[in-house]
């Protein structure tokens, strides 16, 4: 069993190595470290830290998270690379933060990175479906040789999209058909399945998926996850059980079992469960994550 969480939330709040410490001392091994955050346009992805580290820079830095990880006894599992909004990432410095994430995560140690695909504006369900794949396989294809340099593959997560009543709908790869038919199209070893559940939940309206029917129709593709919870209304990632029946956890479960899952369960959990403890609690809290990854976990089924 290998327990992970993402370290965006905890390492703004604690810094590196206080942040592996308090995993560490839960019982959690793993990490999808974040290596920057969401861009709303173009101004932003150009004052993003990926962008604004040079290459140099980046190598630097993220050998000195590598070192704290490793003193910590802590495993990078998988990154999330940058992400954003259409337009803005329509722009070449979007791309050459992107490279410079893959860069980061072989430094790390990670085999994994997840790289959202673009969402185009009017990428509702189905609408613009052609134009939006076309835009993403450029993307991916674009990346394939440094993933390749770098030994990195890259996890394909479904996403949503609100409308201007701020109402989710889904978008692409909210189907897991289209995740599969990109990993088909790209025939790559370099690019898998990061099935995100609470993305899952909240499209599955549209597209009639349960995370468990996404889970066992991605199958073997599925090497590393977003574990969390929603409330059928907003993406709140946080903790499983938060919200009763948005999510049937026991078939989840069973779903990772019979699919022979072998990466590690990660929670991709934010401010909303976090930011509700105060330091003296913050261990038990991630005691409480840990015991809910046991149960998920295909090892203790």
């Amino acid at each position: 069993m290998k327990l992970s969480i993402s370290t965006g939330t905890l390492e703004s709040r604690y810094g590196t190595r206080k942040m592996f410490q308090l995993m560490k001392a839960a019982g959690i091994e793993y990490a999808d470290y974040g290596l920057d955050t969401w861009m709303r346009d173009a101004d932003a992805v150009r004052h993003s830290k990926s962008h604004l580290m040079s290459l140099e820079e980046t190598i630097a830095h993220y050998k000195e998270v590598r070192r704290i990880a490793d003193e910590e006894g802590i495993t990078i599992y998988q990154t999330h690379a940058i992400f954003g909004e259409f337009p803005a990432c329509d722009v070449p410095e979007y791309r050459e933060a992107t490279l410079k994430n893959i860069v980061a995560t072989n430094i790390l140690g990670a085999k994994y990175s997840v790289i959202h695909p673009v969402r185009t504006l009017g990428r509702f369900l189905d609408e613009e479906k052609e134009y939006c794949f076309q835009y993403n396989l450029e993307l991916f294809r674009y990346v394939l040789p440094y993933l390749e340099k770098y030994d990195v593959t890259v996890g394909i997560e479904p996403m949503w999209l609100p409308d201007e009543n701020d109402v989710i709908h889904a978008s692409v790869c909210s189907r897991p058909e289209e995740i599969l038919e990109f990993i088909d199209v790209l025939n790559s070893d370099r690019f898998c399945s990061c099935p995100d559940y609470g993305h899952i939940a909240l499209t599955g309206k549209e597209t009639g998926d349960t995370v468990g029917g996404a889970l066992r129709k991605l199958g073997k593709t599925v090497k590393c996850v977003h574990i969390h919870e929603v409330d059928g209304i907003k993406d709140r990632h946080t903790v499983p059980f938060t919200y009763p029946g948005v999510m049937d956890w026991v078939d989840i479960a069973s779903a990772m079992r019979e699919i022979g899952y072998e990466g590690t369960v990660n929670f991709e959990i934010g401010g909303n469960f976090y930011n509700r403890y105060p330091d003296s609690m913050m261990p038990e809290a991630l005691r409480h994550l840990a015991e809910i990854g046991k149960f998920l976990s295909p090892d203790c089924n």
